[in-house]
């Protein structure tokens, strides 16, 4: 499949959404990404819980957060996963990514899907809201855990 690149995420200490409203801790992390200095990669995913059914939030806190506007903080692994770009909001666009990102790493000789609780599959809004204007819809990164074999 074309455009799937590797990605290597680092470990990070991340707030998380949990059980908590997602607007309420959007309006939070947005906040706090609006005061950081750096702009070298995206810090919040998104990730569906099975066990819970439901969507949790994660944000990347920069080092220099202490508050955490009651929110829950964990320790996010980091490590390598296969990205691609599909269409946010269109969940069959959203499959046939996922399903293409699978297929490609299960033809890899190299690479091993390594999905599981402690690392799931997530995904990350990359338009600005400028191109989204544009545009009329927005674009979405998912990405999948692998490992090297």
């Amino acid at each position: 499949m074309e455009g799937i690149r590797i990605v290597k995420l680092p470990p990070a200490r991340m707030a998380t959404s949990g059980g908590k409203d997602l607007e309420a801790f959007d309006a939070w992390w947005s906040q706090v990404d609006r005061e950081r200095k750096d702009r070298f990669f995206p810090r919040d995913f998104m990730w569906y819980d099975e066990a819970e059914e439901k969507l949790v939030w994660f944000y990347a806190l920069p080092d220099e957060t202490a508050d955490t506007g009651g929110y829950d903080v964990v320790s996010f692994p980091g490590g390598l996963y296969a990205a691609a770009v599909s269409r946010d909001k269109d969940d069959a666009d959203g499959e046939r990514v996922y399903a293409g990102i699978k297929e490609w790493v299960g033809q890899s000789k190299v690479l091993a899907l390594d999905e599981g609780p402690d690392r799931p599959t997530l995904f990350h809004v990359i338009t600005p809201d400028e191109v989204f204007q544009a545009m009329g819809y927005r674009q979405l990164d998912i990405f999948v855990p692998v490992r090297l074999v």
